[in-house]
């Protein structure tokens, strides 16, 4: 299984590709699908950021867990 950060710069590459898909169907004369694709860029930047924001919680989460575990 591969790790929350290859996710997370996916999520990030994917986002800037579909903005500069959009900028180029802005510019060849299709708004419609400019704006599909700036919406896929969009769900792609929420999704990264909604893994990076998980990942951060798990790791505090066992960092937490070890500080305890460390206590007794």
């Amino acid at each position: 299984m591969l790790s929350n950060k290859v996710y997370i710069i996916g999520g990030a590459v994917l986002s800037v590709l579909f903005v500069a898909l959009a900028l180029v169907e802005f510019s060849t004369g299709y708004p419609e699908d400019g704006l599909q694709d700036l919406l896929y860029a969009v769900v792609s930047a929420g999704a990264g950021a909604l893994l990076y924001v998980l990942d951060r919680r798990q790791r505090e989460r066992r960092a937490a867990a070890e500080a305890q575990r460390d206590a007794r």
